[in-house]
């Protein structure tokens, strides 16, 4: 594993113990909570970690396919089937994930980083992502993060507590969360939230 990795992978723990499910409200199929992780190095943005607590419903069903001994934990290899097929699940859609700087959206690629974990009943993973090509965070310049299924089967709400960590860039960046009708989708019952990162 190269520093880099080493790197990622820590910031991605780092996530994951924050990130213990809360609850969510009703839905049409899949509720998730979520907290993002920016990790800044020599004012670039480097790599981006994301924090997802499922619902308990949803978690019983990645119990049932993943939890093969039934201890209701997910040991190294369940883990990694587990992180196999939640990345092809996903991979298509570019993780419900839009990630824009300057008005162009950035291309995440395919996680570097994964870990699963389990608190009351719930599950949570968290997926960390070295952008091929780091993000120099200009002053005046910003950064928007937003989650969406357009689909809608699956609901996104940031966490109440510390919904966005920034790693490197205390002091110097700073973020901010609306919510953006303008973005609205599925017949535009859904509002999505934005995250601004913004550094000086």
């Amino acid at each position: 594993m190269t520093p880099s990795s080493r790197a990622l992978s820590l910031a991605a723990g780092c996530l994951m113990l924050l990130g213990s499910a809360l609850p969510a409200s009703a839905h049409p199929d899949i509720a998730v909570t979520t907290r993002v992780l920016f990790d800044i190095r020599e004012g670039r943005l480097i790599a981006v970690a994301e924090s997802l607590a499922f619902d308990e419903k949803y978690s019983a069903r990645l119990f049932a396919r993943f939890d093969h001994d039934g201890d209701g934990m997910f040991d190294g290899g369940e883990a990694d089937e587990m992180r196999q097929a939640l990345t092809e699940d996903l991979g298509a859609t570019h993780f419900l994930t839009e990630l824009a700087f300057g008005g162009e959206l950035l291309e995440m690629g395919e996680p570097d980083a994964f870990h699963a974990s389990v608190a009351t009943g719930s599950v949570s993973v968290t997926f960390g992502f070295r952008l091929e090509a780091p993000v120099a965070m200009k002053a005046g310049q910003s950064l928007t993060l937003i989650q969406r299924d357009r689909d809608y089967t699956v609901a996104f709400r940031l966490a109440e507590d510390r919904p966005v960590l920034i790693r490197g860039g205390e002091g110097h960046c700073a973020y901010s969360v609306v919510e953006r009708p303008d973005l609205a989708y599925f017949g535009g019952l859904v509002v999505p939230q934005a995250i601004t990162l913004t550094c000086r």
